[in-house]
């Protein structure tokens, strides 16, 4: 089993959509799970209402998804941990340093993207208006089948010791 897991801040935004997205593309593909969970979550919330509503334009539904905290156990069994942003990135890599080989910032599997750009960033739609949230599933959306064809071809050693 290969878990891919999203990070963000608030687990209510951006890695809610990231999963919800994934979800759907790797619905033909039972060895890959997907969850998300936040540096900075409180437990149990729903996925913010712009979330669920620009995912809904495109046929998926995350209502029932809800927040969880990064915790070392959710970290330890994730055989990928995918970060919207470098910061997330170096949050997790010092709170989880373990975790570093399979820490990734998403839009790292976008086709030619540069590693130092700041477009390599998913910024923070919350308490934006609708198109900020299409803005962040569209950005998102563009790292999708990089992250896929990643995961798909990436040894099982990991998520075979993850789990």
């Amino acid at each position: 089993m290969k878990e891919v897991l999203f990070v963000c801040t608030g687990n209510i935004c951006r890695s809610p959509m990231a999963e919800g997205l994934f979800r759907e593309l790797v619905k033909e593909h039972p060895e890959i799970e997907v969850s998300s969970a936040g540096i900075s979550a409180y437990e149990g919330e729903g996925p913010s209402d712009h979330s669920v509503e620009v995912l809904k334009e495109q046929g998926l539904d995350i209502t029932a998804q809800r927040s969880q905290m990064l915790t070392s156990a959710i970290v330890g069994k994730a055989a990928f941990i995918v970060g919207m942003t470098r910061g997330h990135e170096q949050a997790i890599r010092a709170c989880f340093p373990a975790s570093v080989e399979k820490l990734f910032v998403l839009r790292e599997f976008v086709q030619g993207m540069d590693l130092n750009s700041p477009d390599i960033d998913v910024p923070d739609p919350i308490g934006m208006g609708k198109d900020e949230y299409e803005r962040t599933r569209n950005l998102i959306q563009e790292a999708m089948a990089g992250l896929l064809d990643f995961v798909k071809n990436t040894s099982n050693k990991e998520s075979d010791s993850a789990g």
